[in-house]
């Protein structure tokens, strides 16, 4: 297997909030449903690239003798440094620099950072509490026909959490989910058109009723 220098991540604009919730992505899900996922999963997270540091996320090697793993191991790495070198081709990581080990520094272009939409989306969920504190998160958004893609996005992220559509642009949760809204706001850049705000007071019986399982395990 050819040598290959280690590759460094460090993106001064990825942000702390945004590294959390990668971390307790990974976490989750250490066995990478994609070699792009593990890659972007690295590069966020600050992580190297090379034969003895693989990647977080990629799955684990379990119960195979000393040659296999080695294999394994040399292979997902091929894998991950030929993504990295067609990714770096597209424009999507740019050097910015000589680590002291001899190592080249790379961070996302803006191109890249917007290709890591896909990956943060899956990182959002609602946390269920171990009360309901009896208030509804209502959203409500008017977004423009110029900005459709983005709505249909928010549409697919909102029913996705796991959110009643009470109208349209009025979507229901009874769990706290401010920063999650916040979150998919900043990625599809629409924070002018969209509020949240909480009430105890929401009469449709058809929202009780959609949520009336998990309600009952939080009451």
């Amino acid at each position: 297997m050819p040598k290959h220098k280690p590759i460094y991540f460090a993106d001064p604009k990825i942000s702390d909030e945004i590294k959390d919730r990668v971390k307790e992505f990974v976490a989750k899900h250490p066995i990478a449903s994609s070699t792009i996922k593990a890659l972007f999963a690295t590069a966020i997270l600050g992580g190297v690239l090379t034969v003895a540091v693989v990647a977080p996320g990629i799955a684990a090697i379990a119960g195979k003798g000393l040659a296999r793993a080695k294999k394994d191991k040399q292979e997902r790495y091929q894998k991950l440094w030929a993504r990295f070198h067609a990714l770096k081709k597209r424009n999507v990581f740019e050097c910015v620099g000589e680590s002291k080990d001899g190592g080249l520094v790379y961070r996302f272009t803006d191109k890249g950072r917007a290709l890591t939409k896909t990956l943060l989306l899956e990182t959002l969920e609602i946390k269920s509490p171990a009360k309901w504190d009896k208030k509804w998160r209502v959203v409500i958004f008017d977004i423009p026909e110029k900005f459709k893609k983005s709505r249909y996005a928010l549409w697919n992220q909102l029913k996705n959490l796991g959110f009643y559509p009470l109208q349209r642009s009025v979507w229901v949760h009874p769990f706290p989910c401010e920063h999650e809204i916040k979150f998919l706001c900043d990625i599809f850049n629409i924070h002018p058109f969209v509020e949240i705000f909480t009430t105890n007071d929401l009469k449709s019986g058809k929202v009780l009723y959609y949520f009336k399982d998990i309600l009952r395990k939080h009451a």
